[in-house]
């Protein structure tokens, strides 16, 4: 009897926990009823919550005065609590993500561009914009290294760089692609070259392709295992080249 009387409080306790955070999370969103909130928690202070969104970002809410905050918490001995969980969410997210990725479809209109010999087992496919400055570190790092890497590109001009578009257009237009980014590069000019509709709607396709994705800055990379069925092993938000470099590494030491 006792068990039984037990398990019939754990069972109505639950259930009221879980209306209580259904109440909880439809409050909050209800602050921010154009923004796709993935999950809600409660944040180290009373009454603020924690707000994930599907791009591995968090914010903060006061849904009792329809506050929303954006910034970071620290303890006082220095610890950033945000970005502790910032990354703790990143890394799910990205989990998540690699499920559901197609290697085929990321790679469907893209091009290739190999470095030194290229890559033995890790390449990468990069979401790009020819004008993006840190597109171009990305770049910069691969040329003055001299490293052996391989990259399927896939151009992304973000709208407010005026020039990304067309440039786009000229490298997928270029017999030499390597050698028109280089160019457009060094000397921020067009390339005098005949855009074909065939280019223009391969840019169409990877750009639509990119919003399919959920992909809003460049660069965005995913890491595919050549010899694994050619699966997506990771996903690299932004010039960040250390983790670049660790693939490209990993990349050298395959036997």
């Amino acid at each position: 009897m006792k068990k039984i009387l037990l398990a019939t409080i754990i069972t109505i306790s639950s259930y009221a926990t879980s209306l209580i955070q259904a109440e909880e999370e439809s409050l909050v969103k209800s602050v921010l009823p154009k923004t796709k909130i993935v999950k809600v928690t409660h944040s180290q202070i009373d009454g603020l919550y924690k707000a994930y969104l599907g791009n591995g970002n968090i914010i903060y809410v006061y849904p009792y005065k329809r506050i929303i905050f954006f910034g970071e918490l620290y303890t006082n001995t220095g610890l950033n609590l945000t970005a502790r969980d910032k990354e703790k969410w990143s890394n799910e997210v990205v989990k998540n993500q690699l499920k559901n990725l197609n290697v085929k479809e990321l790679i469907k209109d893209s091009f290739e561009l190999k470095f030194g010999k290229g890559s033995k087992r890790y390449a990468f496919v990069i979401f790009t914009d020819p004008e993006c400055p840190f597109c171009r570190k990305v770049d910069k790092f691969l040329q003055d290294k001299k490293v052996n890497a391989t990259f399927y590109v896939n151009y992304m001009p973000l709208y407010f760089h005026k020039n990304a578009k067309k440039w786009a257009l000229q490298i997928l237009s270029s017999k030499d692609k390597k050698s028109a980014i280089e160019q457009i590069e060094k000397t921020n000019k067009d390339i005098n070259i005949t855009i074909t509709q065939q280019v223009k709607d391969k840019l169409k396709n990877t750009q639509n392709l990119a919003k399919k994705l959920g992909i809003r800055g460049t660069p965005t990379l995913f890491v595919i295992d050549l010899k694994n069925k050619k699966v997506v092993v990771d996903i690299i938000k932004g010039a960040n080249i250390p983790k670049i470099q660790n693939w490209i590494t990993k990349d050298k030491n395959e036997k």
